[in-house]
């Protein structure tokens, strides 16, 4: 509330208002009932639908407002009133009233009081009650805002909670040799990624027997004997891992009850025991937390999942290493077997599906190996077998699912796909890494590989999704050697597309394809053209200009982003240094190239050396799920640094906080094209987009509307107060030359009014 600024009256102006005040207390009744009937058309009634039925009730609210009224023209600076203003506002945004509501019933108050007011008055009255009215709204986003920030504080810890189950199951995945590292790992995880105090699991192998720590983990905050301490007697392990297997199921640890260990500054105020059920050790996961003296009940649920994963992790890392030493290897390779393999896919299986995500799996066919092996010998063809094996194993590095021999000249591996997977261009990779040369005995020799994948939606068995595999292969070796195959025909279609685009795209860079497009932005204040966007394009050889949403994805996904990026800098710049001085030019930057961000920022730093340039003509637009990456902060303030300003494209489509515009150097917000289509007619659309404005300019940023192809839309924009625009109304994306005629001949006749 700090941010309300009260209205301070001079002397004059006071005394001009307790007559006000005055006139205001002995003023008829009838004249506040155009201002009620205004409340009631407003909702007023149905939101305070008992009082307006009983009329006891209703006149006494009536005395109050008039009360209210004459109390803060009368005084209105002091404490009371402000704590009324407040109390008004909240009961307001309690009611779901519109802010507006109040300020249109006080006009009419307004217009009839001005009637029996001097000129003098009539000013101060309106000064008054205009300030009236905006602290009202202030109160009513300022309650918004405390409330949103409550509920984001909810929704994230729930998230977090969630981001750990999932990096739980992904450990317990990759995980596959030694339980022991398993504990450990989860508890760092816990800690490091999840925020809580620590992280503990404790294990006794046998009934009386000592209870060890097998994994711990504590927070930076946490003292440096947090360690030794819950290795050492004082720490009652023994005594918590007894309670847990009486009780079997989570307990919480409460410094109200005395059984809290202390752990010095910063210390846990809760601390969650959670048993685990490991079929023979008796084990137990303590998580305590600095934040909260309880856990909520959604928390624990997903903490007792976590527990339940790890359970069954370290029941199948041990019951499969048991297997695997009798039964599940290949003594020429050392991989896994047929038989491993399936045992594995049926967990992979699992996995996938409870995260929502796809397993692939590969069968390998080396294309002509027995000719090969007749010809060179077994002893060679044994060494490129193995060779193949190395090459498999490091290509999963880090581990996302199981390599294995299937067959004499056969190979699989399973792959987890996380998003960024689904273009398929990996395996592009994986070509390249098998068909590189081998140098066996003096001797280069060179293979190529047929491939069968199969997704595993539609597939709940690892036989089924093993056979489509070797259907998918059958298809392969159908159309000769080096091919790849899908168990979906337009699928197979669609990835050999992406790896045909990967291909060109690798070699538009070397040769200059890429261009880059201008589209202008107009300054509506000074009808000028001051800025633009620039857009990158492709121009293929074979197809011409390639639409961007086609080449751009598959740039991001295999990483060709950052090179092409870099590029699009310096040719902004390069361009804009061509241009008048108060000319500014903004480029987009995706999350691919934000997570290499020395690339970029090393990239402006030569683009402005290069060219002389001021940071400030310069504008980088960033989405708002930018915002919640880990680091983005201290690379914004470097970017910052070299003057660049900053704006966020697509405003409302993602993560909008007023905690983040207030803590990040946002420049300016870009308004969605989705929310300005709909502008004037679309009540929703035109809220929205108002919402955005005031925000803006509440926060001194400037509001800039992009996709404005309408005079409607223009119409409508310019009464917000909109401060740039940008669509085909004026102009599409141009080319550089087309653009600087487009500058040197624009009259703003042409699409403004």
């Amino acid at each position: 509330m700090e941010r309300i600024e009260f209205l301070h009256p001079s002397e004059e102006e006071r005394e001009i208002l307790k007559k006000i005040a005055r006139k205001v207390r002995e003023a008829p009744e009838e004249i506040f009932e155009n201002f009620y009937s205004r409340m009631i058309q407003a909702g007023f009634e149905k939101a305070l639908s008992p009082i307006f039925r009983d009329p006891v009730r209703l006149k006494r609210l009536k005395r109050r407002i008039r009360e209210f009224l004459v109390s803060y023209l009368e005084d209105p600076t002091s404490a009371r009133i402000r704590t009324r203003i407040r109390r008004l506002g909240r009961i307001h945004s309690e009611l779901k009233i519109h802010p507006s509501e109040f300020p249109a019933a006080l006009l009419i108050l307004w217009e009839d009081l001005r009637k029996h007011l001097t000129r003098e008055e009539e000013r101060v009255l309106t000064r008054a009650f205009f300030l009236l009215s905006a602290y009202l709204i202030q109160v009513h986003f300022l309650n918004r805002e405390r409330v949103l920030r409550s509920l984001y504080e909810q929704v994230r810890r729930l998230n977090r909670i969630y981001a750990l189950l999932r990096e739980v199951n992904l450990l317990i995945f990759e995980e596959r040799e030694d339980p022991g590292r398993l504990f450990p790992q989860a508890c760092d995880i816990l800690v490091h990624q999840g925020g809580f105090y620590l992280a503990a699991v404790f294990m006794r192998e046998e009934e009386g027997g000592e209870v060890r720590l097998v994994g711990a983990s504590c927070a930076k905050q946490a003292p440096p004997e947090c360690l030794s301490f819950l290795r050492s007697p004082e720490f009652r392990a023994s005594e918590y891992l007894s309670r847990a297997l009486a009780q079997r199921s989570p307990f919480l640890l409460r410094e109200t009850e005395g059984d809290l260990p202390v752990l010095g500054p910063g210390k846990p105020r809760a601390l969650l025991a959670l048993p685990l059920e490991l079929e023979g050790p008796q084990a137990i996961l303590l998580v305590g937390d600095a934040k909260s003296r309880t856990f909520p009940q959604e928390e624990v649920l997903l903490l007792q999942e976590i527990a339940r994963d790890l359970s069954l992790g370290y029941l199948h890392i041990t019951k499969s290493r048991e297997l695997e030493r009798v039964i599940f290897r290949d003594d020429l390779t050392g991989l896994p077997n047929r038989r491993y393999l399936l045992s594995a896919l049926e967990h992979e299986l699992g996995v996938a599906q409870k995260e929502g995500l796809s397993l692939a799996l590969v069968l390998l066919d080396l294309d002509h190996f027995f000719t090969l092996n007749a010809s060179l010998g077994h002893r060679v063809g044994d060494q490129i077998l193995r060779e193949i094996g190395r090459r498999l194993s490091e290509f999963t590095l880090p581990s996302r699912g199981t390599v294995a021999r299937v067959g004499p000249d056969e190979f699989a591996f399973s792959y987890l796909l996380r998003q960024s997977d689904r273009s398929f261009a990996w395996l592009k990779d994986l070509e390249d890494l098998l068909s590189a040369p081998y140098r066996l005995e003096d001797r280069e020799i060179r293979l190529t590989v047929s491939m069968g994948v199969a997704l595993s939606e539609g597939f709940d068995s690892p036989e089924d999704l093993f056979a489509a595999a070797e259907i998918a292969l059958q298809e392969a070796r159908k159309e000769g050697p080096g091919r790849v195959a899908f168990y979906s025909p337009e699928l197979t279609r669609r990835v050999y597309h992406t790896l045909d685009l990967v291909r060109k795209l690798e070699k538009a860079l070397e040769r200059e394809e890429f261009l880059l497009y201008f589209q202008p932005r107009i300054d509506l204040r000074r009808r000028e053209v001051v800025s633009f966007e620039a857009l990158l394009r492709w121009e293929d050889p074979e197809r011409g200009i390639v639409p961007p949403g086609e080449f751009i994805p598959v740039l991001e996904d295999t990483g060709l982003i950052v090179e092409v990026g870099a590029w699009v800098v310096k040719e902004v710049a390069r361009f804009l240094a061509r241009l008048d001085p108060s000319f500014r030019a903004s480029f987009n930057v995706s999350a691919r190239q934000f997570q290499e961000a020395s690339r970029l920022v090393s990239a402006i730093r030569e683009a402005l050396s290069e060219t002389g340039l001021p940071g400030e003509r310069l504008e980088m637009e960033i989405t708002e799920n930018l915002l919640v990456a880990h680091g983005a902060e201290e690379v914004l303030r470097e970017i910052q640094n070299l003057g660049l300003l900053i704006s966020l494209d697509d405003f409302g489509t993602g993560y909008s906080s007023l905690a983040y515009l207030r803590r990040f150097p946002v420049h300016s917000l870009k308004i969605d094209y989705s929310f300005v289509k709909g502008v004037p007619q679309n009540v929703e659309d035109s809220q929205v987009v108002m919402a955005i404005v005031s925000l803006a300019h509440n926060l001194n940023k400037r509001a800039v509307a992009e996709g404005v192809e309408r005079k409607d839309q223009l119409a409508f924009l310019l009464g917000l107060g909109v401060d740039e625009i940008q669509g085909f109304l004026c102009a599409p994306p141009l080319p550089p030359e087309d653009f600087l005629l487009f500058v040197r001949e624009f009259d703003p006749k042409s699409c403004l009014p």
